[in-house]
């Protein structure tokens, strides 16, 4: 689970804002602020150590003092709402290409407390230099789809293929040589891969996951002389 601390509360223009900082995204800390005013409330997330505070008072007046902007805000049309949504939408894709780098079993919730579902779940999932290279690359996403959408008027329709499209490839192939770099780590076994001893013997890893998680995660304690069985059993569990 993300974990949330608050970090700041105070008051403008007859409007609270409370801030928190979740430091368990699958992707580094961001921060939320939560600003409510009467009958209504929006929040806002800023990623990659955008946030600051004088920004965040900036939005929370205008919340609190341009009803139209407060309604965009709400309806999501704003600018800054839209490349999150879209980002949100297409963030698994670009995560899911450091899969390989991932280690240890999956969390127990594997969300992020937006609602935004988090496939490698938190940093326990994705360490060091694995986790810096899927928040370099994350974050170039991010920062593309504010460009393609430009200014606060920008176009309605944005296609992000082409630059999701590059972002996985160049991604890919610095995962691969991090891999590389790491040494010689026994890859996991497929997910299709059929068990051959025990009480699932001739079931896929992935069946098993499915029909049996408690198993898996039995498996992953003391399985400790099956590296690559191990590792399987967490990839089909993590897609289960």
């Amino acid at each position: 689970m993300a974990i949330q601390d608050r970090v700041d509360t105070f008051e403008i223009e007859g409007v609270s804002v409370t801030v928190r900082l979740d430091a368990g995204a699958p992707t580094g800390a961001h921060t939320q602020a939560e600003v409510s005013g009467e009958g209504w409330t929006v929040s806002r997330t800023w990623r990659f150590g955008s946030y600051s505070r004088a920004h965040c008072r900036n939005f929370a007046r205008k919340l609190a003092t341009d009803a139209a902007y407060r309604r965009r805000c709400l309806d999501r049309e704003a600018t800054w709402a839209r490349v999150e949504d879209i980002y949100r939408r297409h963030r698994e894709d670009v995560l899911a290409v450091f899969e390989p780098l991932a280690s240890g079993p999956p969390a127990a919730e594997e969300e992020e407390t937006d609602g935004a579902p988090g496939r490698l779940g938190g940093r326990a999932k994705l360490e060091g230099r694995a986790s810096g290279l899927a928040n370099r690359f994350c974050q170039e996403f991010y920062e593309g789809i504010e460009g393609l959408l430009g200014p606060a008027d920008g176009p309605e329709d944005v296609n992000v293929g082409p630059l999701k499209e590059d972002i996985c490839r160049r991604a890919a192939a610095e995962t691969k040589a991090l891999e590389k770099a790491l040494g010689d780590r026994p890859g996991p076994l497929p997910v299709d891969r059929k068990m051959t001893f025990g009480e699932h013997e001739g079931k896929t890893l992935m069946q098993i996951a499915e029909e049996d998680p408690g198993y898996v995660e039995w498996a992953l304690e003391e399985l400790e002389g099956r590296p690559r069985l191990r590792r399987g059993l967490a990839r089909a569990l993590r897609r289960a």
